[in-house]
């Protein structure tokens, strides 16, 4: 498990992914909603949560989950 601290001191922690985590995104047509909705199922962010941030706070989400990839 990894954690990421946002600008606002909010703390996320987010596992390392399984196979049935990759399953479960496979349906998923654009990369980036694969992305969104994997980084969700790995934090228990919801997506609304997910859209709520700043690029730049998404930018360290996806640049942990890289490093499980």
């Amino acid at each position: 498990m990894k954690e990421i601290v946002l600008s606002d001191g909010t703390k996320v922690t987010m596992r390392e992914p399984l196979v049935r985590d990759m399953r479960a995104v496979e349906s998923f047509a654009s990369p980036s909603e694969k992305e969104i909705s994997l980084i969700s199922n790995l934090t228990g962010l919801l997506i609304e949560e997910l859209d709520s941030l700043t690029l730049k706070e998404y930018g360290k989400l996806q640049d942990r989950l890289k490093d499980f990839l």
